[in-house]
């Protein structure tokens, strides 16, 4: 994990050392129900998701004024980067007149 400063935000990269993310997938896997075509398998079974975890992941996010995105890889490292990016100063405030 690495975390930086950018501005107003908090940047938070969370980084593996699996087989990463191909670049095709990098919007869908945030889609519900959708899972990535590299999934793990641990003692002959595929992981047991199902699909929701990083589109709920980036709900949150988004309700705190921040988003969640899968970017390439940043060499040495060739797994799956996630980053969170946050404001510093929180969402903005709610609008009283029902306008987005």
């Amino acid at each position: 994990m690495r975390a930086s400063t950018r501005g107003r935000d908090v940047v938070i990269d969370v980084v593996d050392d699996g087989p990463g993310i191909p670049a095709a997938e990098r919007a869908r896997i945030f889609d519900r129900f959708e899972q990535g075509t590299n999934r793990t398998t641990t003692g002959g079974q595929t992981g047991g998701g199902t699909g929701l975890g990083l589109a709920i992941a980036r709900w949150a996010a988004g309700l705190h004024g921040g988003t969640l995105d899968a970017v390439a890889p940043t060499p040495p490292s060739t797994g799956a980067t996630l980053r969170l990016v946050l404001p510093v100063d929180g969402p903005p405030p709610a609008r009283s007149d029902g306008a987005a």
